[in-house]
């Protein structure tokens, strides 16, 4: 479906990159590659503020980051970054953010990554993409039941 229609016909915008899915707005899905650029990663950061900015409802994330097998210094520290800025935001519009962490080493950096900047947010890692869809899935649903959502 063109992605101006699909826009027009529903009250959810589009985080405009590649690595996330708008498929199933307002539970969106950030898919990391195995290995990405510094500039790759600011311009996904950049892509979600940007929507930030427009997207005032509420919403949950699925974060896959099970493909990815390289994080530099400057991504961590982008990443921590991003976090704070988006804060504000996830308080009042992300009910939550399942991660799909499924090694150690993934698990560490995100801790690591999470140690400098908290999320706004709910948020629970997994080891399977399955359990954490559906939990972002519930917590939506209960956020959206709520009747100060």
């Amino acid at each position: 479906m063109d992605s101006a229609l699909k826009q027009a016909s529903s009250p959810h915008l589009e985080v405009e990159h590649p690595w996330v899915s708008n498929d199933e707005m307002p539970v969106y899905r950030w898919t990391f590659p195995e290995e990405a650029t510094d500039d790759e990663v600011l311009a996904c950061l950049e892509a979600r503020r940007d929507w930030a900015l427009r997207a005032n409802y509420p919403v949950a994330w699925i974060v896959d980051c099970s493909r990815v097998k390289k994080v530099t210094a400057t991504q961590r520290q982008a990443f921590a970054e991003h976090i704070e800025w988006f804060a504000p935001h996830d308080e009042r519009w992300n009910a939550g953010s399942a991660l799909v962490v499924p090694n150690r080493w993934l698990q560490g950096m995100v801790t690591a990554i999470f140690w400098f900047s908290k999320p706004g947010c709910p948020h629970k890692t997994f080891t399977q993409a399955a359990d954490a869809e559906a939990w972002a899935r519930n917590q939506l649903a209960t956020r959206l039941a709520s009747p100060q959502h």
